[in-house]
């Protein structure tokens, strides 16, 4: 759960912070905090990767297989999160970096 979780937080505080870089207020509190989310659940996948009470399957941290079998356990449908998951990430990269970088050229 504690895993989940962290991929959860790394992707929305990244989303979140794309957001904002996309309305032009990027630097301000509502960024900060997102930039923080997002590292902090980084910290959490970091952390709880390897010491889960389940065994993980070799998967890539992204694979549908992964997320699979983490919500498993939650009784989460796998492909809701999933894509919510990737949404997410995609959200943070283009807000946080592909927009931006479009701009300036």
């Amino acid at each position: 759960m504690a895993l989940l979780g962290g991929l959860l937080a790394f992707t929305l505080g990244f989303a979140v912070a794309g957001v904002v870089v996309l309305t032009h207020v990027g630097g301000g509190v509502a960024y900060l905090v997102g930039i923080c989310l997002g590292l902090v659940g980084i910290g959490l996948v970091g952390f709880f990767y390897h010491r889960g009470t389940a065994a993980l399957p070799d998967a890539r941290l992204w694979s549908p297989l992964l997320v699979r079998a983490l919500t498993g356990p939650l009784s989460l449908p796998a492909l809701p999160v999933l894509v919510t998951l990737y949404a997410l990430g995609v959200v943070g990269l283009l807000g946080n970096l592909v927009i931006p970088m479009a701009r300036r050229h």
